[in-house]
């Protein structure tokens, strides 16, 4: 297979996902998958909204650590919204609510004229570009929850928009991923859709050491040198690990849906099939059970019945 073509990865030469299974799913109509998503988008962007309102006029206190670095603070302000933009945290975040407002649109459009733009209009570039915003979406997520909560979350904070942001960008974004894990009739990502994910992790590590030289502070402590060069390295390979690692749950986790799918809609099928047989097998017990009756024989001619 020649690995510099569409087909290779999962743009078919005959059609671009000629199933629909981006905007349709096994469970749900296309139209509640359209809310649903939709839903998940007005969510997403109203955490950013929210988030950067407040740090516009307040000041939150952010505690961490590392599994080699104690616990330090850090007091986040007006500064902080446009330092978002190199945290991969935040990265991920506006993904989640960029890519649900883009699936709706096609979701809400094959809902009521069983058509999008996403099959029927989109160059086969763009097409690429959305199914490998999929794979992305179902794999950063993870690596920004197990992260932060197993290795530098340094205890619940005390404040209430700490608390609620904490739970938002670093628990429901994972929950988001699931959700679109789910619900839809997605195929598995193809497999060379994981040298694109570890490329734009790559690529992140390289904007958090421009970020170091443009604005003069780490994104993450652990990318500090002060720590020692064996701990980037061993973070850098621990994090591609944790990465390759989420690809390949979030890609059977689509798998075993699919299957458990393909399984109810047979069983469906074989209690329909089921409940006709019973059907038909009560007719012929009924029909067995008829008995023809015959009228009796007519008088003879001349006689007459009164």
């Amino acid at each position: 297979m020649n690995l510099f073509t569409y087909d290779s990865w999962g743009v078919s030469s005959t059609g671009f996902d000629s199933s629909h299974t981006f905007v349709s799913s096994h469970f749900v109509s296309p139209l509640v998958l359209a809310s649903i998503r939709t839903l998940l988008c007005v969510y997403s962007f109203t955490t950013i909204i929210t988030c950067y309102t407040y740090l516009a006029h307040k000041t939150a206190t952010v505690s961490l650590k590392d599994v080699n670095i104690g616990s330090y603070t850090i007091q986040q302000g007006s500064a902080a919204i446009g330092q978002s933009f190199s945290f991969f945290t935040y990265l991920t975040f506006w993904c989640l609510g960029f890519y649900f407002l883009f699936a709706s649109v096609h979701t809400f459009m094959y809902a009521f004229k069983t058509r999008s733009y996403l099959h029927n209009t989109f160059p086969r570039p763009l097409q690429l570009a959305h199914s490998l915003y999929y794979s992305t979406i179902t794999t950063f997520p993870f690596l920004v929850t197990v992260v932060f909560w197993g290795t530098m979350n340094s205890g619940w904070p005390a404040g209430r928009f700490e608390q609620w942001i904490n739970i938002s960008v670093h628990g429901l974004n994972s929950v988001f991923a699931i959700v679109e894990i789910i619900l839809p009739a997605t195929q598995p990502q193809p497999w060379n859709h994981l040298s694109i994910v570890l490329a734009v992790l790559s690529a992140y590590l390289g904007l958090a050491y421009l970020t170091r030289e443009t604005q003069g502070f780490y994104v993450y402590e652990w990318m500090n040198p002060a720590h020692g060069n064996a701990s980037i390295v061993l973070h850098i390979a621990g994090y591609a690990g944790a990465m390759v690692l989420s690809f390949i749950l979030s890609r059977f986790a689509i798998v075993a849906r699919n299957n458990v799918a393909k399984k109810f809609d047979l069983s469906k099928e074989n209690g329909k099939f089921g409940k006709e047989m019973d059907s038909d097998n009560a007719s012929e017990a009924w029909a067995s059970e008829v008995t023809i009756v015959t009228p009796p024989r007519a008088k003879s001619e001349g006689e007459h019945v009164v």
